[in-house]
């Protein structure tokens, strides 16, 4: 037996005669292999110490630890780099075949004295989705133990032969990723900024995954875009249901027309009245952070995004097997075509010209009849008065939100503009602030998407969507790779040349060799960032004040005296950016898919209003097979996943809303980047997910007193 394969348990599944086991391991608890199940196998459980010698650190330190009889891997990780942690390496010959199990689960617990996030990868896919998709953690507080669980595939049954379904993050019977070849198992201190020690045990693959054929798999959407193959409370039959459950809904709506405590703005009639100035703006109140609405009453933003019957468009070109209903372009379905030009991500990434069509448009059409907008925007008005909720929030309906009925935030994309080439992130490139043109772009994007300037339903202007900032100095880094005309890294080199004069003096500090000012510039490779780490964060620091300041200018002239809501943070943040922020903007937003958002705070020694601008819950239950960022275990526990979040953000006193991402569930075959989550308040037809809804409605009505007394 080789020496790594000594230290992992071995199997392989016959796909027709299902879960053969055939190799065990020494070092288990269990060794016997008369016991062994085939629904569970142990991959590590430490009890042997010879397995430390394929574990690999990463910005931690580890070791085996034993209490009450058993063996478990501690680990004390560093922080500001990315996964702290450990790898759990796999043989290069042999890598793990998880094949036939749906989860791989381990135990864990935090043992550290911080509340800490730790989180597991399964594998190592060179698809970052396909990574991401292969991972989840948990929240831990000091002393507490939690199990991980990462499914394998999106259902707990899969199709073999595997089929080709393109342009879905979650797709019927389809692995996440190559299960037979995994080669490796990562445990880390998620968004770590402090250290703190964790222990990992019980690594272990569990559930028999069932296998399919694929015979009549295809076309598996019908003619409401729902799933052909799979029935669940809610789903549609014909036009007539669809019909009957509009009546319904507007029953619900009469019988609960709004809270009777707010204002016409949806502020708190009962609070005290502040000062008004006619346009929103914010406030410290008994030691609460609050936004005030323009008649001067305590305003607390419960808002939804994207409530825009454009947002869920799918694909058609290149997949027109999966639709046993495409209608004929001619005609009244002609306007619910739209031709994609390019996506981000996915089956459509730089695609040109490509038919979509929007079924959820078609249902709205099916059910309300040729005023399906109007009836559509009309609805969104009443369902929020209903459901407690006082803001549309970012890229909705401007037909909707110009209506004056609800409360709404402006939405800005900066465009056009020139990019640092060395950058990378997420959603592309990041701008480069000292191009010339960086400002005349920043003018140019703000005239044409003013709209709500001068409004004061506008409650103040979302720029930019989720900037990847990176690790500390990252941008910086990026910079110095960038060709020798790119602006910033002008400007970099002449900082550098008024603090250290002389070449030599940088090659010092640095430990480089540039022959001179003009070989830095011209050089596109980076130094050892330990090295430079000052230099970097010192103009990583000036990348982001003269984004923030630029953007804070330029609103100023289109839209005095209405806040600059900022560029929705995601991910991992850090201290010099946020600070950079506070000077310049209103209200910090933050895009936080967490459990909980009651403990968030930002860096030591600043204090300024927060507002939640994302997050959700999803579940696999009402047809779609993606539950979003944060999973739920069905439509009532959305609901109270989503009492819990609001509570939790109405005790923080700096958080002075929160949105939800978003307002209608996303298409079955993924919108432009694949997306196709369970995260509606309402589904693919304009059904509200009534036990999510209840729920809403139940913590929104009393969110006021609630924040006031706790």
């Amino acid at each position: 037996m080789g020496t790594r394969t000594r230290y992992f348990l071995r199997w392989r599944l016959s796909i027709m005669l299902r879960l053969t086991l055939f190799l065990g391991v020494v070092g288990c608890k269990q060794t016997d292999p008369e016991i062994k199940r085939a629904s569970e196998l142990v991959l590590f459980d430490f009890e042997d110490s010879a397995t430390l010698e394929w574990i690999r650190p990463q910005n931690a330190t580890f070791g085996i630890s034993k209490k009450d009889g058993n063996a478990y891997l501690e680990v004390t990780n560093g922080f500001g780099t990315r996964e702290p942690g450990v790898k759990l390496l796999a043989s290069i010959e042999k890598p793990m075949n998880l094949e036939g199990y749906y989860q791989v689960k381990a135990d864990v617990s935090n043992v550290g004295d911080e509340f800490i996030q730790v989180e597991m990868f399964v594998g190592n896919d060179p698809d970052g989705l396909k990574r991401w998709f292969c991972s989840d953690y948990v929240d831990l507080e000091p002393g507490e133990q939690k199990t991980i669980t990462v499914p394998l595939a999106w259902t707990p049954w899969v199709f073999s032969p595997q089929p080709k379904i393109e342009g879905m993050r979650g797709a019927p019977g389809i692995l996440k990723t190559d299960i037979g070849k995994i080669d490796e198992i990562v445990f880390c201190s998620r968004y770590a900024y402090t250290e703190n020690t964790f222990t990992v045990d019980n690594v272990r693959a569990t559930g028999v995954l069932e296998v399919r054929d694929t015979t009549g798999l295809f076309p598996f959407v019908d003619q409401f875009g729902q799933y052909r193959h799979k029935d669940w409370p809610g789903k549609m039959h014909d036009v007539a249901e669809l019909k009957q459950k509009a009546s319904a809904d507007l029953e619900i709506l009469e019988n609960t027309p709004a809270p009777k405590d707010r204002s016409v703005y949806g502020g708190w009639l009962k609070g005290p009245k502040l000062k008004a100035t006619g346009f929103f703006r914010t406030e410290k109140y008994r030691d609460k952070w609050w936004m005030v609405d323009p008649e001067g009453y305590l305003f607390w933003s419960a808002g939804v995004n994207c409530v825009a019957s454009e947002s869920v468009y799918t694909g058609i070109t290149g997949r027109e097997k999966y639709f046993s209903y495409i209608p004929e372009k001619e005609g009244v379905h002609n306007q619910f075509y739209a031709i994609g030009t390019s996506a981000s991500h996915g089956f459509y990434k730089d695609k040109k010209d490509y038919d979509t069509y929007n079924y959820y448009q078609d249902n709205l059409y099916k059910k309300y009849g040729n005023k399906w907008r109007e009836t559509f925007r009309d609805l969104a008005h009443k369902r929020f008065k209903s459901w407690g909720l006082n803001t549309i929030g970012f890229v909705s309906d401007f037909g909707a939100t110009a209506q004056q009925k609800t409360p709404y935030t402006g939405s800005i994309w900066i465009k056009g503009t020139p990019k640092i080439e060395g950058s990378d992130g997420f959603w592309g490139k990041f701008h480069d602030v000292f191009d010339p043109n960086f400002r005349k772009a920043v003018r140019r994007s703000m005239e044409s998407q003013k709209d709500g300037a001068g409004d004061p339903w506008c409650i103040g202007f979302f720029i930019d969507n989720e900037l990847s900032w990176g690790a500390l100095g990252s941008l910086a880094i990026g910079t110095l790779r960038s060709p020798v005309e790119q602006p910033a890294k002008m400007e970099f080199v002449k900082d550098l040349k008024l603090k250290y004069s002389e070449i030599e003096a940088l090659n010092q500090k640095w430990k480089t060799s540039y022959g001179s000012w003009e070989q830095l510039l011209a050089s596109t490779e980076a130094p050892e960032k330990e090295n430079a780490i000052e230099d970097l964060i010192s103009f990583y620091e000036k990348i982001a004040l003269t984004y923030f300041k630029t953007l804070s200018e330029e609103l100023d002239q289109i839209a005095p005296g209405q806040n600059y809501l900022g560029c929705r943070f995601a991910w991992q943040n850090n201290a010099t950016v946020l600070k950079a922020a506070s000077k310049y903007l209103d209200i910090m937003s933050f895009n936080k898919y967490e459990y909980s958002v009651a403990g968030v705070s930002l860096p030591a020694g600043l204090d300024a209003p927060i507002l939640i601008s994302e997050f959700h819950f999803g579940s696999t239950d009402s047809g779609l097979f993606h539950p979003g960022v944060k999973l739920a275990k069905d439509q009532r526990h959305r609901g109270t996943l989503y009492g819990n979040y609001v509570k939790g953000a109405l005790r923080n006193p700096n958080i002075v809303g929160t949105h939800w991402f978003q307002y209608l569930d996303e298409p079955l075959t993924g919108r432009f980047d694949g997306e196709n989550y369970n995260v509606g308040l309402v589904d693919g037809y304009d059904n509200p997910h009534e036990e999510l809804v209840e729920k809403i409605r139940e913590t929104h009505y009393s969110m006021y007193a609630y924040r006031l007394e706790n």
